[in-house]
């Protein structure tokens, strides 16, 4: 009889201790989408010479997803800051700029790229949907994301050097 007693006993303790055990390993989901705090939309774009390149793919390390256009004044400006940054921060931040294609073409990207001699990765959102995806307006718009694929910032409107050096200092870890 006390031996059944023992052993309801440890029956239901391991029961309990298991579910405190789920209950505190328990992985938190993180809902996807397009504001702070959220996991950042996943998606594939080519560079002007084919490459394809996966948001996903870059986890591990902190990105800035910059959405701009050629023709665009205050995206000209960012930049030379951009790439500045990328030369001396690259290791620690990825930067992926994604062109939104409007009235731009693969040709004057190229030209772009060229003219400002970007190293930073360039993708071309052809039919606008990443664009769609991140309800992009205006641009140029950057999200900064960490290296578990969090959105931790959100920036409208052109970043200078000092602003990423920031980012990279908070979220490049």
């Amino acid at each position: 009889m006390l031996m059944k007693k023992w052993f309801a006993i440890m029956v239901l303790f391991s029961f309990f201790a298991y579910m405190l055990w789920e209950h505190m390993t328990e992985r938190q989901t993180i809902e996807t989408g397009i504001h702070v705090g959220m996991k950042a939309p996943d998606f594939s774009l080519q560079t002007t010479d084919g490459k394809t390149v996966q948001l996903s793919q870059l986890r591990g390390k902190a990105v800035i997803v910059n959405f701009w256009a050629t023709w665009c004044p205050p995206c000209r400006a960012e930049m030379p800051d951009m790439q500045k940054f990328y030369e001396r921060y690259g290791q620690q931040v990825e930067i992926l700029a994604v062109n939104v294609m409007v009235r731009d073409s693969q040709e004057k990207v190229r030209e772009f790229i060229k003219d400002y001699r970007l190293t930073f990765p360039v993708v071309l959102d052809v039919d606008g949907d990443v664009m769609k995806q991140y309800d992009i307006q205006p641009i140029p718009t950057s999200f900064i994301i960490d290296h578990q694929g969090i959105i931790r910032e959100k920036q409208i409107g052109p970043m200078s050097y000092e602003q990423m050096v920031r980012y990279a200092e908070k979220w490049g870890k």
